[in-house]
């Protein structure tokens, strides 16, 4: 879903996207292994300095853009200065953690708290909140299930206007996708834009059972705040 909505923002003739920028640097910064890891690292920034330094501003500059839309995952902001942020617009898109579960569970045999990333979204939306500049919560299952109404409403919050546009993408990779695409996009690549489906039931894996059920908590208080 999150892919997904990279792709949408990418069809705005006003935004340029990029992908998991900081997740060379995050694989670097905490050994993490991931199935991609060596592909990822082998091109992607590794370092704090040159992961923010593809985020800046000046290639939009040059390509008229004026939206950047960067898709993360939580942990990998872990030990960067959150000033560099602190401007921002943010977003938490969040799962129900039953098919987060299932996700992680065909790439990671024992994702932990800080691979799914609740424990962080929560810690995010207090911070951001505290600063002044909450963030704007999105439950996948509700962009799921009414794609336009959420796109709309994500747009009005973060001061931008609407493009039909955003509803429709030309099925396949895209240049932007990080070398973990063959991994983790499949269904991605088959699709071709949003339509209304009812989120599907998941079945949790036995061993993720314990961490399915710690991430509950904190679920139930982003949905809270979802529009």
């Amino acid at each position: 879903m999150s892919t997904a909505l990279m792709y949408s923002f990418a069809q705005r003739p006003d935004t340029r996207v990029l992908d998991e920028p900081l997740y060379g640097y995050f694989l670097a910064n905490t050994g993490a292994q991931r199935p991609d890891r060596e592909a990822t690292m082998a091109v992607w920034p590794t370092t704090a300095e040159a992961a923010l330094a593809r985020m800046a501003p000046a290639p939009m500059e040059r390509n008229g853009d004026k939206v950047l839309f960067c898709k993360h995952i939580a942990n990998h902001f872990e030990g960067l200065p959150w000033s560099a942020f602190a401007e921002d617009h943010h977003v938490l898109l969040f799962r129900n953690p039953a098919a987060v579960m299932a996700s992680y569970g065909a790439h990671i045999t024992r994702p932990t708290m800080q691979d799914v990333g609740y424990a962080l979204q929560c810690q995010l939306l207090k911070q951001l909140t505290a600063s002044g500049r909450p963030p704007v919560v999105v439950c996948s299952d509700r962009l799921q299930a009414a794609p336009e109404s959420t796109l709309r409403a994500m747009c009005s919050a973060l001061g931008l206007e609407w493009n039909a546009d955003m509803m429709q993408w030309p099925p396949g990779p895209r240049p932007e996708d990080g070398p973990w695409a063959p991994w983790w996009y499949a269904g991605v690549h088959a699709s071709s834009g949003w339509e209304p489906r009812t989120p599907r039931e998941h079945d949790v894996p036995a061993h993720l059972s314990d961490l399915h059920q710690d991430c509950k908590a904190a679920y139930h208080t982003l949905l809270q705040h979802a529009i």
